[in-house]
């Protein structure tokens, strides 16, 4: 039986362990092959994808002489319940609707707006973005009527949570396999990885959306902007975190960002890669996306 297969076999279980990554060790250096997803349109019409339990690899191995060291140990994660996690970057229009704001560089009136003359920029990432405005969005957008009823509960993803979602059954650097050119995600394609070629460098973030989607449907884990998690950041976090679930350390002055975005090199933009910000930081190329878990309408409460 072919890898592929195995996934899909495993991947049509929906609601059970989907990715029970005993299957990530065997993916081996085969990208995961797209599969069918279960996914939502809230009520401000952001895509979620229905992200389910399961355990991975977390982090870089060992052998790898690379890798940075708050990526090591490399240790078996368990994510216990389903979440839902958004399809894209939160939008500068979606960030609009919600906080009555754009704080974007790149935007009609933002600092960078010579770069995107002519351009519509509604559908980019929203970026100088602060981590506590990343989180007043999630609340915002957690009290909103028709989110209340539903029971739709915004939050930031952990760190383990948007590993896990971004390999998706992948154990290689990048979801798409060893290597990363800019004509797969938009990073700086002058300094690309794994022996990729070198490719073009827009210098500014693109349309969310705009280049292929991981095995789970989500598109922009590797580079655009990077985005907010909610843990605080601990570079030997790895040396005792939980087993199930973790949620980052216990304090910390700063918070952990992931994935990479397009100023950077695509060392920055894997998998396993951790930075880490100081919550009212704000930069050009930080921006952040939703996870969502659903429950009793009377258990959503605006978060602090």
């Amino acid at each position: 039986m072919t890898t592929a297969n195995r996934f899909l076999i495993i991947a049509s279980q929906v609601g059970t362990c989907v990715m029970c990554l005993g299957l990530a060790d065997s993916l081996a250096d085969e990208p995961s092959p797209a599969v069918a997803q279960v996914g939502i349109t809230n009520s401000i019409g952001m895509k979620l994808v229905r992200i389910p339990a399961g355990e991975f690899l977390m982090g870089s191995p060992d052998t790898d002489m690379h890798a940075n060291q708050d990526e090591q140990p490399q240790h078996r994660v368990k994510i216990t319940k389903p979440f839902y996690l958004g399809v894209f970057e939160v939008t500068q229009s979606e960030y609009e609707k919600i906080m009555r704001g754009n704080p974007s560089y790149f935007s009609p009136t933002g600092s960078s707006r010579k770069k995107v003359t002519g351009l519509d920029t509604t559908r980019f990432p929203v970026e100088h973005v602060r981590w506590t405005e990343a989180m007043e969005f999630c609340a915002k957008l957690s009290q909103l009527p028709k989110e209340k009823s539903a029971g739709h509960r915004y939050q930031l993803p952990t760190e383990a949570e948007w590993e896990y979602a971004c390999r998706a059954g992948s154990t290689t650097a990048f979801h798409f396999g060893k290597s990363l050119s800019s004509t797969l995600a938009n990073f700086n394609g002058k300094l690309p990885s794994g022996g990729a070629t070198v490719g073009p460098f827009l210098g500014r973030p693109a349309i969310v959306g705009s280049y292929k989607p991981n095995a789970l449907g989500l598109y922009d884990m590797h580079g655009n902007v990077w985005e907010w998690c909610f843990d605080w950041y601990r570079a030997d976090y790895y040396k005792d975190s939980p087993a199930a679930d973790p949620q980052g350390a216990a304090s910390s002055p700063d918070r952990s960002i992931r994935g990479g975005s397009w100023a950077d090199d695509a060392f920055n933009c894997r998998s396993a890669y951790r930075f880490n910000v100081l919550p009212v930081y704000r930069y050009q190329t930080r921006g952040f996306r939703v996870a969502m878990t659903i429950g009793k309408p009377d258990q959503v409460a605006a978060m602090p």
